[in-house]
């Protein structure tokens, strides 16, 4: 009887309000732990993430006759083209070059050069860097002089059409003006017409090559 009235005395009720509580709680731990990880594989599907992940846990690379066709990557969308310049920007690198060459000058140019190839991003720390990086990183400069023998760049050439009228160009235009003066490498500003005068082009090459 002892025995029977300690047990009864030390038996704890739990409310039922809490026990439907922990009853629902369980229900949606096991909801979410089903659900997320469909959610997460849908996500990665879409993205064709999910054949790059597999890829590199198993450690190998798919067979030629696994991969995707071109068509199915959208590589019709696509055609190369006959010349990376223009007519009117390729008449003026024909001349440019006879130019330089019947000067006697032993330098090589190259058109279409990235600015991040021209000029280097510097800063204080990593992502100061990274971000002056990203405003050069898609800008081009028409056409690029460079030493023959040590291949430093000696000036640039941009050739200016209608289209360096217009205001978004215009800010582009004078930023590129502001960085190219601040590293110290001229700039020349051409604007686009059947003729042209490189005497003042020859002049400065022959100057910074002394």
């Amino acid at each position: 009887m002892i025995n029977l009235l300690a047990q009864e005395t030390t038996k704890v009720v739990i409310p039922e309000s809490l026990t439907n509580a922990v009853h629902q709680l369980t229900m949606w731990i096991c909801i979410a732990a089903v659900t997320v990880p469909v959610i997460l594989l849908l996500l990665l599907i879409a993205k064709g993430k999910l054949e790059n992940i597999l890829e590199s846990f198993l450690g190998r690379k798919k067979s030629e006759s696994d991969q995707v066709s071109g068509s199915d990557r959208g590589t019709d969308n696509y055609k190369r083209k006959s010349c990376i310049l223009t007519q009117t920007e390729n008449d003026f690198y024909g001349q440019l070059c006879n130019a330089l060459y019947y000067a006697g000058l032993r330098v090589i140019v190259w058109p279409q050069v990235n600015v991040s190839s021209i000029i280097e991003s510097v800063g204080s720390d990593s992502q100061q860097r990274m971000k002056a990086f990203n405003r050069i990183c898609r800008k081009s400069i028409d056409y690029v002089i460079v030493n023959q023998k040590t291949r430093e760049t000696i000036l640039c050439i941009e050739m200016d059409d209608y289209t360096h009228n217009r205001n978004s160009r215009k800010e582009r235009d004078d930023f590129i003006n502001s960085i190219f003066s601040s590293v110290g490498i001229p700039l020349f500003r051409i604007i686009a017409e059947p003729n042209y005068n490189f005497n003042e082009i020859v002049s400065t090459v022959k100057q910074m090559m002394k």
